[in-house]
């Protein structure tokens, strides 16, 4: 699956550290369970699953991770390496030591993004507006559009949406970032938008699960609305 012939090589003393977390039992694991758990993968040494890549209940690809055996040989793979050799790049999230249909942890694509962008698998505080939805602009509101930059949605993610898009149905999407702030110049806020709405799909169920779909591929502080291209479709751009 890499696309590199080198070898990975991962932190031993943090692959320690997972395995005295993983064999913490799961009615014990707490928020700082998970903290600790998260701030130690990225550069722990892993071993795949065979199949690599499986389908998770909510239809994604994962790739699958697990800790290597003891005194065991095995082929090492690193987050922080295997995510730009190819999880980004193809749409993967990660499902650790799944047995029994049962995983330890589970990350989506958006979250292995925001690592990629940030250094943090999640981020609390931030310029996106707290809710998803359809787009309703308030007078007095000051709208600003524009095109997501690299730092906020990589060329590779945008493919990726258009691609799911286009498998649902959508013939030709766009997208945008819109920032607006009132009319005092305050509460400055951003969301992503997509030329899409409930007309563009065969019904409201349909057109709603596609826009609940769409955040397993953003950062979860990520927001988005759905908005006809109409008055802004000079303002939009392929995807």
């Amino acid at each position: 699956m890499s696309n590199t012939t080198e070898p990975y090589y991962g932190d031993l003393e943090k692959t320690d550290i997972i395995a005295n977390l993983l064999a913490v039992p799961k009615e014990d694991r707490n928020e700082n369970w998970t903290r600790d758990f998260i701030t130690n993968i990225p550069t722990a040494s892993f071993k795949c699953g065979d199949p690599q890549i499986i389908a998770g209940p909510d239809g994604f690809p994962y790739f699958q991770l697990f800790l290597p055996e003891p005194n065991v040989p095995f082929t090492c793979y690193v987050i922080d390496k295997i995510k730009d050799d190819f999880l980004l790049d193809r749409g993967f999230g990660i499902v650790f030591n799944l047995v029994n249909g049962e995983p330890d942890y589970v990350l989506s694509y958006g979250d292995i993004l925001n690592w990629h962008l940030n250094k943090e698998f999640y981020t609390k505080d931030s310029a996106f507006s707290k809710e998803n939805g359809d787009e309703v602009i308030v007078e007095d509101e000051e709208v600003l559009v524009g095109q997501p930059n690299e730092n906020i949605l990589p060329n590779y993610t945008k493919k990726l949406l258009g691609d799911y898009l286009r498998l649902n149905g959508v013939t030709e999407p766009k997208m945008a970032l819109m920032m607006r702030k009132d009319k005092n110049g305050e509460n400055f806020s951003q969301d992503l938008a997509f030329n899409i709405g409930p007309e563009n799909f065969e019904n409201e169920e349909m057109y709603r699960a596609v826009m609940r779909n769409l955040s397993w591929y953003l950062p979860r502080h990520y927001s988005f609305v759905g908005i006809a291209d109409g008055n802004l479709k000079n303002d939009f751009e392929n995807i």
